[in-house]
């Protein structure tokens, strides 16, 4: 084998295993899930009912599609530890497996990955079915001011990042 072909491998390697592993730091951080978790502590909170004039009536409606959406988060993350610990166990000796493999087994890299990005994508329609029904609470008036807050907490957001 030429040392092009391992040099290749290895960054292609590396690649795998950095894009892995940074998925699955992001599903372990849930980012967005922080992001679902802020944005319910602030339409639930004292703060948000006033700054968007909330009726009884939304909070009520709120809180429950909140509550739906932490339900379903856990029933697809699972209740018990120890299973998620077995889990991350079992795609880590995959991942030296084929990262220790004397050839490299594209398939089972796609397969690997697909694992991942499969439960991720239902973590993220979990989250856009959850905004899209805070969105169907609230009034035209208040879907502008949310909008807008959301705007300025990003831009906080990105500006404590750059910091």
């Amino acid at each position: 084998m030429t040392k092009l072909n391992t040099l290749s491998k290895l960054v292609l390697i590396c690649g795998l295993a950095t894009a892995t592993l940074g998925a699955g730091s992001v599903l372990a951080k849930g980012d967005g899930h922080k992001q679902g978790h802020s944005q319910a502590r602030f339409l639930l909170s004292d703060r948000g009912v006033e700054k968007l004039n909330l009726t009884d009536e939304q909070q009520t409606k709120l809180k429950a599609i909140f509550e739906a959406q932490k339900t379903q988060m856990k029933a697809l993350r699972g209740d018990n530890k120890e299973a998620r610990k077995a889990m991350r166990e079992a795609h880590k000796a995959k991942m030296d497996t084929l990262l220790s493999a004397a050839t490299f087994d594209e398939n089972a890299a796609k397969e690997l990955l697909n694992e991942r990005h499969e439960k991720g994508e239902q973590f993220g329609l979990i989250k856009l079915k959850t905004q899209h029904q805070v969105m169907q609470v609230l009034n035209a008036e208040q879907k502008e001011k949310f909008s807008k807050m959301q705007k300025r907490m990003g831009k906080k957001k990105q500006r404590k990042q750059k910091d």
